[in-house]
């Protein structure tokens, strides 16, 4: 008998507001990176007022029965064949185990085999360096596109970073 997959990615509804709200503030040192004292109050209540708006969705990242994190990303952005990422955000202690590149891989998995999706997208803050590197090593690139976003008080710079989907990486030499 197969063991259960170690992640799943689930999407959340109006009812998981509560569930949204905790997965934020658990990672509150992310938004004091962007400049931001606290997680803005009513974050959660924005995205999901803007859940289906524009092809955005929120997924919660459970390992077993524990939610660990969440990915907030758009299909169709900024095109029919394109979907940008617009956090991945892990609770504390489950960063650094790998986790946040499995979610990445079940995500992107499911892109390029269930949606007519041929890129993925990350915007991420030019400040994060640690965060850039995730991108980089998962094999996306600098796309040279960059602009603000005000998260509430804070208007952190992104870049954004752009990996084609159905591409099998060169064989290594052995």
């Amino acid at each position: 008998m197969n063991a259960p997959h170690p992640l799943r990615l689930v999407p959340l509804t109006e009812e998981d507001l509560p569930l949204l709200k905790h997965l934020l503030d658990a990672g509150e040192d992310y938004f004091q990176a962007l400049g931001e004292e606290r997680v803005p109050p009513d974050l959660a209540e924005h995205m999901m007022l803007t859940r289906e708006e524009g092809g955005r969705h929120i997924m919660a990242i459970y390992r077993g029965d524990e939610p660990v994190g969440l990915l907030d990303f758009r299909l169709r952005y900024p095109d029919n064949v394109a979907a940008q990422l617009g956090l991945i955000l892990l609770r504390p202690e489950w960063r650094g185990k790998g986790l946040g590149s499995l979610a990445m891989d079940i995500w992107e998995t499911w892109l390029d085999l269930r949606t007519p999706i041929e890129r993925v997208r990350a915007a991420v803050p030019a400040h994060l360096r640690r965060a850039q590197r995730f991108f980089l090593r998962r094999e996306y690139h600098l796309t040279g596109e960059a602009y603000r976003v005000r998260v509430h008080r804070a208007q952190p710079r992104l870049l954004i970073l752009e990996k084609l989907l159905g591409v099998e990486p060169p064989a290594q030499e052995p």
